[in-house]
């Protein structure tokens, strides 16, 4: 289904995702209008790097973000104010402050969240995963360790990408980096999805699991009791489709390099 291109508008507890695959060849012939659509700054930043996979995948991000935003401002795209805070979350000027939004990258793939309440997300790609269990130390709180290693064996890695992209979306939301420890929250799984959160304010945060499959896992998490979630296909100043489910929007990607976008 196709959606219209009108101001959109936010319930409370509602949240917006948009993705886009960065192989998909129809992006192509858009190139020079995104390159005209974003900043100087930005533009700068992607000459810098346009000949590889990541420069790819930086000016879509880039366009992907003014051209979503823009449906729920009073600004076009190319005149929308963006700027990030003092621990490099992304955010608009005050005149729209009451827009939240965040956003994610791994290889093929970009995403923007958009909500009324503080909002992350998080994509991660399952590349050389097999080593990830091992720094499972690094990243999870003793809670979370001990039901992971009680897991089958055979679903561990799954469940980590779970609890890794749920504790990402959380810090990314709060957009203090890590003045929140990894270690000092956790975040309680019943069956693989979100059951209870143990850390700061833990009453006023929600979180999902959007969708998992054998190359991505994307979670969200939401200051604010989630009513409703909204998944967009698009391809930035050209088309936008509305998708049945997050799974969906997840691309077959193919690799070509190891180019990652850190989001």
């Amino acid at each position: 289904m196709h959606i219209d291109n009108s101001r959109r508008v936010l319930q409370p507890g509602q949240v917006d995702i948009w993705f886009c695959a960065t192989q998909d060849r129809r992006l192509d012939s858009h190139f020079k209008n995104y390159e005209a659509l974003i900043s100087d700054e930005e533009r700068e930043q992607y000459k810098q790097m346009a000949s590889s996979d990541q420069g790819r995948d930086y000016l879509i991000s880039r366009a992907l973000l003014r051209t979503v935003l823009a449906q729920y401002c009073d600004a076009a795209a190319d005149e929308l104010a963006l700027s990030t805070n003092e621990f490099g979350k992304p955010q608009l000027d005050t005149q729209n402050s009451g827009l939240q939004f965040n956003t994610a990258h791994s290889p093929g793939l970009t995403l923007c969240a958009v909500s009324s309440a503080e909002v992350g997300i998080d994509a991660e790609y399952h590349s050389d995963a097999g080593g990830m269990l091992d720094a499972a130390d690094d990243y999870l709180s003793a809670r979370e360790l001990q039901a992971l290693r009680s897991h089958p064996a055979d679903g561990q890695l799954s469940l980590f990408f779970r609890y890794w992209t749920l504790k990402e979306a959380y810090l990314k939301a709060r957009g203090e980096g890590l003045s929140t420890p990894l270690h000092d929250f956790s975040i309680i799984l019943d069956g693989g999805e979100f059951a209870e959160f143990d850390g700061p304010d833990s009453e006023q945060w929600d979180f999902r699991v959007l969708a998992q499959n054998e190359q991505y896992t994307v979670s969200l998490a939401l200051r604010e009791h989630i009513e409703s979630l909204n998944y967009f296909q698009t391809i930035p100043l050209a088309t936008d489709e509305e998708l049945p489910t997050a799974g969906e929007g997840l691309p077959k990607y193919e690799a070509r390099s190891a180019n990652r976008l850190t989001g």
